[in-house]
């Protein structure tokens, strides 16, 4: 009976039993063998081999002989040639910096247009493109733009008035968010010009679902993607594949298993059909020679009061000074702040109207972002919108109208309340023993820090990081914890752990990268609380995700972390 039944299933093109079925044989939604299944299943397969064209392009683009091109960067842009675009899944530190630079050359672009991250939009203009400029035929023309800037109102126009025929993503995973203002801009210039060439690159490709990237591989690829182009079809093999899914939302692998050879789970099948189509250059292995070691740092003496407050916070859902916290989301965030000896409060706090108000207006916008038709993509293009509606016809949106009224009585002023500098002695110690870097999270740790250790902070919109000779210094995560190359440094102290596996990714391969001269990187962490244990356990899973179903080796599983 279940052999007629999986094959009339697949047969009907059938996702969903009837309840009878499921009820009677215990069977449940699977990926169906569909006409959209066959379509990737058709795509060709290659393993990429740079090595016949490794000499051709680098005499072809370099202008000195100086300077060669690395294997998966000749892989790459080999890709990029023929198929007029690529997706490159390849690692951190694997040189995707020069391959966004020469693809506009090999493309023959008349107008490219290459976004990168805002931080790192003046080190490309400034230092990178000039030092390639010496060794390789760089296109004059290239336009360098932050993604940032794509987001601003004022920018809604962007695109269409540039017109770029070619469109550079690097960082992609930038643009996996389908609701922000930013991709909504190309998608929608995608889908009017789907000439449009595009070259996307992340060593970071997704965090846990494939949706993180479907969107991006469809404009590099069209309808060569080796992802359904169906978002019913999408739904249902993120469902099989996809790290955190709920169990009784699972999707049994079925048709997926086509994919999969020899003990290959359903992710590494994927990854496989994935990382060998044509127009797909990903890295899978460990590049370098320096080993990577994580541990937990043992230089902590934690107060009895700091753990005090932490279990009264987590039993009674309360501030320090009596707030009543309403979501998982602020008590994470408050115990993470005291695991460090001090919390963020408002100073003074907020009027109990002026919360409402401000609650009601986010909601009204993310349900207009959500589901509007009008091409609005950001906030502020919700709120003068409704501002031209109501001096027009004098009818006003009641959660705009509210939050307009009081929106200018009360400006939010955060101000840390220090608890105890128990963690800034540790962190001052480590810097002053062997020096390094202390990457942390919250700027007001970050300039105490300083302050006792007498070193610098480099926080956003501080390039000097990238010029320093100084043997230990205090860095911004947000600010330089990707794209920046700090492989000078091989010591890391990382004070307020990520959960996810993407940001470990893009964090240790600043030091532990290309150029790393040290034997060893080290990165010591701080895990003297449950929800810090809790972050980390979160990223291997991730990281192991990640690996699975992308190929690029990550950080996490392959460094020998003893925590």
């Amino acid at each position: 009976m279940s052999q007629l039944l999986e094959q009339l299933m697949e047969r009907t093109g059938r996702t969903k039993v009837p309840r009878y079925a499921k009820e009677n044989y215990g069977y449940r939604a699977r990926v169906a063998y569909s006409g959209e299944f066959k379509r990737i299943e058709a795509l060709p397969r290659r393993v990429w081999n740079a090595d016949p064209y490794i000499d051709i392009l680098t005499e072809e683009l370099g202008t000195s002989g100086l300077m060669g091109l690395w294997k998966v960067q000749a892989a790459a842009l080999n890709d990029i040639c023929l198929y007029r675009g690529a997706f490159l899944p390849i690692g951190v530190g694997q040189g995707k910096a020069l391959i966004s630079l020469l693809a506009p050359v090999v493309l023959e672009a008349k107008r490219p247009i290459l976004f990168v991250p805002a931080q790192l939009r003046e080190q490309t203009k400034e230092h990178v493109i000039p030092a390639m400029k010496q060794y390789w035929t760089l296109h004059p023309n290239l336009r360098v733009v932050g993604y940032s800037e794509l987001s601003l109102a004022k920018n809604a126009k962007m695109l269409e008035e540039y017109e770029p025929d070619l469109i550079i993503l690097d960082e992609c995973h930038r643009c996996k968010s389908k609701k922000a203002g930013r991709t909504k801009r190309l998608i929608r210039y995608f889908r009017e010009h789907p000439e449009t060439m595009c070259v996307a690159m992340s060593g970071t490709i997704s965090n846990r679902s494939i949706k993180d990237f479907a969107h991006i591989i469809e404009w590099c690829l069209k309808d060569k993607t080796p992802v359904p182009l169906k978002w019913t079809e999408l739904s249902e093999w993120a469902d099989a594949i996809d790290e955190k899914v709920p169990e009784e939302q699972r999707v049994a692998p079925g048709a997926l298993q086509r994919f999969c050879t020899g003990d290959e789970n359903t992710r590494q099948g994927f990854r496989r059909r994935l990382v060998e189509t044509p127009g797909v250059v990903a890295t899978s292995e460990q590049a370098l020679g320096t080993s990577l070691r994580i541990e937990r740092f043992k230089g902590l003496e934690v107060p009895g009061k700091i753990h005090s407050m932490i279990d009264r916070m987590r039993n009674t859902w309360e501030t320090p000074n009596g707030d009543i916290i309403t979501e998982a989301i602020d008590l994470w965030r408050h115990i993470r702040e005291l695991a460090l000896g001090f919390w963020y409060r408002w100073d003074p706090p907020a009027p109990k109207d002026w919360m409402k108000a401000r609650r009601e207006w986010k909601s009204y916008v993310r349900e207009v972002l959500k589901h509007n038709r009008r091409g609005l993509d950001t906030e502020l293009q919700v709120w003068n919108e409704c501002s031209i509606r109501s001096k027009r016809s004098g009818l006003a949106q009641p959660e705009w109208f509210a939050w307009k009224e009081l929106k200018g009585m009360f400006k939010p002023n955060t101000v840390a309340e220090w608890i105890d500098d128990f963690a800034l002695q540790a962190c001052a110690c480590w810097l002053d023993d062997k020096g390094g870097i202390v990457w942390i999270e919250h700027r007001e740790f970050g300039i105490k820090l300083a302050q006792y250790s007498h070193l610098n902070y480099y926080g956003a919109g501080n390039s000097d990081i990238l010029t320093t000779t100084e043997p230990a210094i205090i860095a911004s995560r947000a600010a330089h914890g990707e794209g920046k190359n700090l492989q000078r440094y091989s010591r890391n102290l990382v004070v307020a752990l990520m959960t996810s596996g993407k940001a470990w990714e893009q964090l240790l391969g600043r030091t532990h990268r290309e150029g790393q001269e040290a034997d060893e990187v080290t990165c010591e962490v701080f895990l003297h609380v449950d929800e810090l244990v809790q972050s980390f356990e979160q990223a291997q899973a991730d990281a192991r995700y990640l690996e699975d179903t992308y190929g690029n080796r990550q950080k996490l599983n392959y460094a020998d972390v003893v925590v």
